[in-house]
């Protein structure tokens, strides 16, 4: 193995010890519960699996026209006309929810992103 292949088996392996679900790549549809650290010179046998993680808004992201709500006060609603700002972004971000369907279904205030 090559120092690259080294650091990458050793980075999957930390994963795995610190309790991050890996998929098999032999078997994708398989998760590794057990694995089998034979590497040789294959470092692609188990991938880590991702995670979303869920981030605010950045300003072309605002949904315009979205109902707003905070998340403790449900009958109070109000419509986005605005980007809202860096600090307002954070603070929807936290404590409020939107709906892009009139308050069918109601949504966290950011966007879904794989984990790096």
């Amino acid at each position: 193995m090559t120092k690259e292949q080294t650091k990458e088996a050793i980075r999957i392996m930390q994963a795995f010890v610190d309790g991050k679900e890996l998929i098999s790549m032999r078997t994708p549809t398989a998760t590794a519960d057990d694995p089998y650290w034979n590497w040789g010179n294959d470092t692609k046998m188990y991938h880590i699996k991702s995670t979303p993680v869920l981030r605010p808004w950045t300003a072309d992201e605002v949904p315009l026209g979205a109902w707003m709500r905070k998340k403790q006060e449900v009958s109070h609603r109000w419509v986005v006309i605005d980007t809202g700002g860096g600090l307002w972004q954070q603070a929807w971000f936290e404590d409020y929810e939107h709906s892009t369907d009139k308050g069918v279904t109601w949504h966290p205030c950011g966007v879904m992103e794989e984990a790096k």
